[in-house]
Formats: structure tokens, sequence, C-alpha cells
């Protein structure tokens, strides 16, 4: 299985604007997301803001007609919502917090049911007029946010790659974990219990010692507990990586996704 998605620059160019010039887009997604308020949203979360408050005023829309959207959009399955495991900020309602924390709202977020609704309204939609695509805007945009689109795809199947090495030990909730700190690719808990953080890199460059202890970090500062580390990578890690691979640390590289396709 190939899962390197470098295609040569021409090629990689070629093919996209084929898919994009040969689908027919109206006939795969219900007419209302090509509104003009719709389309707007969805190409705020597709390039990036997935958090919903966020996201609806990057837009310029209201939370009451928002949360219409929202619905409207989960119910097409186009989008779904993940909420966010972060603990309330106030134990009790007359908690003292932190100024800095004092307008921090804990937000879901939200995330496209088939990457090709990501990529069609991060490079696509926004350069439709009138129903012509501009091929060289499409081109350009898809070279912006390439590297995003690749990511969040490898995140998606590294989750599925660890449901698989956790078998023994099934997998009960996953999901990427965010809070007003920091933010994981993975964070996994199981059926016993054991809690597992996970980095996901797909980069030209191996990941190095110094990420591992960044992520610990992370992990102290937004005090989580994590009995394993797991880092996926496209392209394998460095010598003080392996050097330091154990029970606790696993390590899956471009070839451990075969797993999935047996």
């Amino acid at each position: 299985m190939d899962l390197d998605l470098n295609l040569h620059n021409n090629s990689l160019k070629n093919s996209v604007l084929e898919l994009v010039n040969k689908v027919e887009i109206e006939n795969i997604l219900p007419f209302f997301v090509f509104d003009e308020v719709y389309s707007r949203f969805l190409t705020v979360i597709a390039r990036g803001n997935a958090k919903v408050v966020s996201s609806l005023q990057k837009a310029k829309i209201s939370e009451s007609y928002g949360q219409e959207m929202i619905f409207e959009l989960i119910e097409n399955n186009i989008l779904y919502i993940v909420n966010s495991r972060e603990k309330p900020l106030k134990e009790y309602a007359k908690q003292l917090i932190k100024k800095e924390y004092k307008d921090y709202k804990i937000e879901p977020k939200l995330f496209f049911t088939k990457p090709f609704y990501r990529f069609w309204f991060s490079c696509v939609e926004p350069q439709r007029k009138n129903l012509v695509i501009d091929n060289k805007k499409v081109t350009e945009s898809f070279a912006k946010y390439e590297g995003r689109l690749k990511s969040l795809v490898f995140e998606q199947i590294s989750i599925e790659l660890l449901k698989v090495k956790f078998s023994n030990d099934k997998i009960i909730e996953i999901a990427s974990f965010w809070d007003r700190f920091s933010e994981f690719d993975i964070y996994a808990t199981t059926k016993s219990g054991k809690k597992i953080v996970g980095e996901c890199k797909y980069t030209n460059r191996p990941i190095i010692k110094s990420e591992i202890v960044k992520l610990i970090k992370k992990l102290e500062q937004s005090n989580l507990k994590s009995d394993y580390v797991a880092l996926f990578s496209k392209s394998g890690f460095s010598h003080e990586i392996y050097k330091l691979k154990n029970n606790n640390i696993l390590l899956f590289e471009l070839e451990d996704f075969k797993k999935l396709l047996m």
C-alpha cells in the first residue's frame, strides 16, 4: 500500500484539476450548502478553525442562526461534532478563576465526515464564481492547504491503527483532545483504563527526541495522565527515538499501516 501522497507536482496538479472539473458537486452535496453563508462557514472549518463558537465568529454568523446551520449540516452527514473533554474551570459556582480565563469557553469542534468535503470547501468552493471554476486559484489553494489536508487524513488512519494495536484491551474512547493549554492529536482510553496520548507527523523529516519532551510537558501542563505515548510518523524516527522505544513508547511508521488492509 502506497501511503505517500507526495506525487510529482505536475502529476498532482493535473490529478486535482481533473477531479475538480469532472465532479458534479451538486449531485453529491445538498443544494443548501452552496448558499453563501453556509459555504463561508464550511470554508472556515475546512481551512482550520474547527471550534464551534470561534468558527461562527470568523464566518460572521450569529450563534443562534449558526446552531440551526450546524444541526442541518450534521443531519445531512456533512459534519460531525466532537465535544471537548476538558474539565470545567469552576468546580463550584463562586470559585474564583484567573483573570486571563474569564472569557474562556470550552468549545466542541466540528469535523467533515469525508476528506473530500474538506478538500472541496478549502480549495474549490471559495474559487467558484457563477459555477465557473478558476483552475489557477484552485491549484494555488491546494498548494496552500495540501499539508493540512494530508495531516488530518493521516490522523484519522492513525486512530484506526491504534485501535488494531490495542485489540486485546479495546479502546473505548478515542479522539483529539484540546484544552486552554494545548492540543493533542490523539487521546484515548482503553477498557482497562489505560490512557494513550498520540502524536501524528505527516512531514518529510523524522520525529526527534525533543518532540517527545514537548509532548510530555504539554501533558503535565494540561494535567493529563498517560500510560502510553504513541508516535505516528510518515518519515520515521531519529536514532535517539529508537533507543528510547519500550513497552510504553509505541512507534508507528508507514509500513505498519499495512495492517489496516489485513
